[in-house]
């Protein structure tokens, strides 16, 4: 979403996995048009509506194209705008995100997708138009906000003020010129990220991470200047962990 699109909620359901498959298991979801699925089991049944629903054999870029490029796009001219990933551990809320690999032009997700089209709307724009790019990546683990990009700051305050609004108070921002940059620092983040083991997924984050790209663009000729900001965020598994 951002200040510009209203709110957009798409369901994306994943294929079956391999110990799915190998236990016999059977999709119980029904897709009728572009924006309904029917739930049909023996524990719920139902029939959900939302914005966009996409199948198990939807492509990455789809994703992108109908939920994220507008928003990009806002960003751009100024606005701001969040984009979030919510659902149960496994469900592929950091598969949508992040992707297989940064460097697969197939199963690169929604995150590089972004810093792409941002760098070549900048590149295709005036001469006259100067733009600056920062990033920062935080995680939000056992309650504390963690700077993924300096480790050693452990435990950052919120602070809100009347000009800046709410913001993460000691939180590095880097300056990045090129898609290339922006990937090294979100792969140096990645690494820093807490993972601990859930009842559902070995893998699975136990942490929220927040990477938040601002722009800023400067008209050379008039010196009127406008930012944007976009807070990408893949949220830890919702199920509930006793």
């Amino acid at each position: 979403m951002s200040s510009a699109n209203s709110i957009k909620v798409v369901a994306r359901f994943r294929p079956q996995n391999k110990v799915e498959l190998e236990s016999g298991g059977e999709p119980i979801v029904s897709f009728d048009g572009d924006d309904t699925c029917a739930i049909n089991s023996l524990e719920a049944a139902g029939s959900f509506t939302f914005d966009r629903v996409f199948d198990m054999k939807v492509k990455q870029h789809e994703i992108f194209d109908y939920s994220i490029r507008p928003t990009v796009d806002d960003i751009l001219n100024g606005y701001n705008g969040t984009v979030f990933a919510y659902g149960q551990t496994g469900a592929g809320k950091s598969y949508t995100m992040m992707g297989t690999s940064i460097e697969d032009d197939v199963g690169k997700g929604i995150t590089p997708r972004i810093v792409e089209q941002i760098f070549t709307s900048i590149l295709s724009s005036p001469p006259t138009i100067e733009y600056t790019v920062r990033v920062s990546y935080m995680e939000i683990y056992m309650e504390r906000i963690r700077d993924l990009l300096a480790p050693q700051n452990d435990n950052l305050p919120v602070h809100e003020e009347k000009n800046r609004g709410v913001y993460v108070k000691g939180l590095l921002e880097i300056y990045v010129s090129s898609v290339e940059e922006v990937f090294e620092v979100m792969k140096r983040g990645g690494n820093a990220r807490a993972v601990a083991a859930t009842k559902m997924n070995q893998e699975s984050s136990r942490s929220h991470s927040i990477f938040v790209i601002t722009v800023t663009q400067k008209n050379l000729e008039t010196g009127s200047m406008k930012s944007g900001q976009l807070f990408l965020v893949d949220l830890a598994g919702s199920e509930k962990v006793v």
